[in-house]
């Protein structure tokens, strides 16, 4: 197999020697991806083929290039210490120009005026030139004392119609540098925040100024490309980082995309065509394209070094879209230029975003429908059918299928316009009941003033409280809310049995599934096909009972009172509070929205700190301990926990050692026996 390959990938070279100029490339030479609702990588359709591998340009380690609105693509040539002009309508090469002090011309753009930006990192200046290729101006490290002591190595560049100039520089931390047309620092523009480790984090809190000044690897990620779309919005990409890399900003330089955007840490260039749709470039050769929300539509491409595939890169150096939506881009180390068409399947997904963004949701349903008849679990279909139901005020159509797509917070917004006319429609007759209910009590304490009916809840209670096993179960609720008597009654063996304490600690465990798996769309962000529930079901056993034992033993030698079946009672009775908590958090989570999630917070922190107070006063009571050697029984308990695990875990890896050494031994056994 490996020799068919290298004698087809001979044979391709060997065509490409004889029609040098211009060669149909092959289809479909790497998959296409896209994210499924969880945001995993999945294939999908082929969004884009390869064109044309353009290889007579005598490109060395081009870096840059922009197409304007004349379909005319400037290439920053580098290694050549040129700008190349090439006419993609005629698929003719235009010009070369060279300036004299290019030194290394490593940025380009193109206003729509036809001026040209060169920017030269070695020359340490952005050349400004009019579309006759004569000097304007050159924009030279400002002289403003705010721009202090900052390199200036301008690699990239960008310009608006306002005037305008974003300079991406080599080593500069604080941002893009933002200058006027003339040349006037006007400030940094956008900053990437700094992200530090746990250790680092601590480091701030404790070193002086002094000793913060001397560490290294604490600034923040610098920007590797910058594009303006049609409307003067910034948009940058940085290299080295996989959340966040692609940033859209406001004014004051925030970033404008609300969710998430995970890349990939290598991407080096980013265009913004006039459909506001995203294209960015890595240097392991993948192309991905977004929408202007930042959602992912489509990942292409891939990396070879010792094959000459159309569409594979050896290095990814930058790219851009023509008016006709085809992406051009460069191989920088291999120096030739590779054009890609959209198929129909891609042009499709254009169609009904441009729909959609219009204001035509009619039109955006329809061809929303046509590519789901081409991918039935196209997220992006989905959740555009679910956009166009949702302008169009059917709720319920949006609902579904913003789930089947899992957007959560779509679907909330869905929900809340459902439940809202829900509310408008029953919420009378609730307050209507509820008043009446009000009304009835009232008048049932008026008219009983022998108090018979307080004489009868009252028995009514002491016989379930009697009740065996009902009433040690109930007696969980009093223990929330009178600890301290109710523990002490425990410990004096008057209260409480394993039986009743059984059933509470599986109903705990009840709540406890239930919230993991059991939520309302909106807060349920795992499937259960997803989750290991042996595991989990392990995991909620043995911690409870080993924290129980553990206990248990360190009280033993710390002169605590309390048995095990005490300790037992004392962490169930004490896991009441969170136990309704959870049951509550998921009944709720089906009638709440995304906006709403303030109050399943409080009631989860609430329950679980209410249940941790309960837990060491009761076992303070049981023990008989003080607050401060209750504290110390507890870091024992914590101390002994580990060794456990630890000893559990060395055991099960030298039994799973041992099993293979003795498999071993049994497979050489059946051999020599057999031969």
């Amino acid at each position: 197999m490996k020799k068919i390959k290298r004698l087809l990938a001979v044979m391709g070279v060997a065509l490409c020697l004889t029609e040098p100029v211009c060669v149909q490339a092959s289809q479909a030479t790497s998959y296409t991806y896209t994210h499924d609702d969880k945001m995993n990588s999945i294939r999908t359709q082929d969004a884009y083929l390869p064109q044309q591998t353009i290889t007579n340009l005598g490109l060395n380690a081009a870096e840059d290039m922009f197409i304007d609105q004349n379909d005319v693509m400037y290439i920053a040539d580098t290694g050549n210490l040129r700008i190349v002009k090439y006419d993609i309508f005629r698929g003719a090469f235009l010009e070369a120009f060279s300036y004299p002090e290019f030194q290394s011309p490593k940025g380009i753009y193109v206003t729509g005026d036809g001026t040209v930006y060169v920017a030269d990192s070695k020359a340490k200046a952005v050349f400004v030139f009019d579309e006759d290729w004569q000097l304007v101006r050159k924009l030279e490290r400002p002289r403003a004392p705010a721009f202090g002591d900052t390199p200036y190595d301008p690699a990239k560049v960008a310009a608006d119609g306002r005037g305008n100039v974003y300079v991406i520089g080599e080593g500069v931390y604080s941002g893009v540098i933002q200058m006027s047309e003339e040349g006037e620092f006007q400030g940094f523009f956008a900053v990437n925040k700094t992200d530090l480790s746990v250790f680092q984090k601590l480091q701030t809190v404790f070193f002086t100024r002094e000793q913060l000044g001397r560490l290294l690897n604490r600034n923040p990620v610098t920007f590797s490309n910058v594009m303006l779309d049609h409307r003067g919005i910034v948009y940058t990409v940085t290299l080295g980082k996989r959340t966040d890399p692609i940033k859209k900003h406001k004014t004051d330089g925030s970033n404008m995309f609300a969710d998430t955007v995970y890349g990939f840490d290598d991407i080096n260039d980013i265009w913004v065509d006039e459909n506001l749709l995203i294209y960015t470039a890595s240097k392991r050769g993948y192309v991905d394209v977004y929408t202007a929300e930042g959602e992912l539509l489509f990942e292409f491409g891939s990396y070879v070094s010792d094959l000459d595939v159309a569409g594979l890169y050896n290095a990814l150096s930058t790219l851009a879209v023509d008016r006709n939506g085809y992406i051009w881009t460069i191989d920088g180390i291999k120096g030739y230029l590779q054009s890609y068409a959209p198929t129909v399947y891609a042009r499709k997904v254009y169609e009904a975003l441009g729909f959609y963004n219009s204001g035509h949701y009619e039109e955006a349903l329809g061809a929303w429908d046509e590519v789901l008849s081409m991918n039935q679990m196209s997220v992006a279909a989905h959740e555009g059918i679910g956009k166009a139901y949702l302008s169009k005020y059917d709720f319920e159509s949006a609902r579904e299928h913003f789930q089947v797509a899992g957007n959560h917070w779509l679907y909330s917004e869905a929900f809340w316009e459902i439940r809202n006319v829900w509310l408008q429609k029953y919420l009378v007759y609730f307050l209507a009941a509820a008043a009446l209910l009000y009304l009835a009590i009232v008048i049932a304490e008026r008219v009983d003033k022998e108090r018979r009916i307080r004489q009868m809840k009252a028995r009514f209670r002491k016989r379930i409280m009697d009740t065996k096993g009902l009433g040690d179960v109930l007696y969980g609720f009093s223990t929330a809310r009178h600890p301290l008597n109710c523990y002490y009654e425990i410990r004096m063996g008057r209260k409480g049995s394993l039986l009743g304490a059984g059933i509470l600690y599986l109903l705990t465990f009840g709540a406890f599934m239930l919230y993991m798996l059991g939520k309302g769309f909106i807060y349920q962000y795992y499937d259960i096909q997803e989750l290991d529930i042996g595991s989990i079901v392990i995991g909620f056993f043995a911690f409870t009972g080993l924290f129980a034992l553990c206990n248990y033993l360190a009280a033993s030698i710390n002169d605590g009172e309390g048995t095990l079946k005490g300790v037992a009672l004392s962490v169930v009775y004490g896991a009441v509070p969170l136990m309704v908590s959870l049951f509550a958090i998921t009944a709720l989570s089906y009638c709440v929205t995304a906006n709403e999630a303030f109050f399943l917070d409080v009631l989860l922190w609430g329950g679980g700190i209410w249940t941790v107070v309960l837990i060491f006063l009761g076992l303070q009571t049981i023990h008989n301990y003080s607050g401060k050697e209750m504290v110390k029984s507890l870091l024992i308990t914590i101390l002994f926990m580990f060794i456990v695990v630890l000893v559990v875990l060395v055991v099960t890896i030298m039994c799973e050692q041992v099993m293979k050494f003795l498999s071993t031994i049994g497979k050489e056994l059946v051999q020599n026996v057999s031969s």
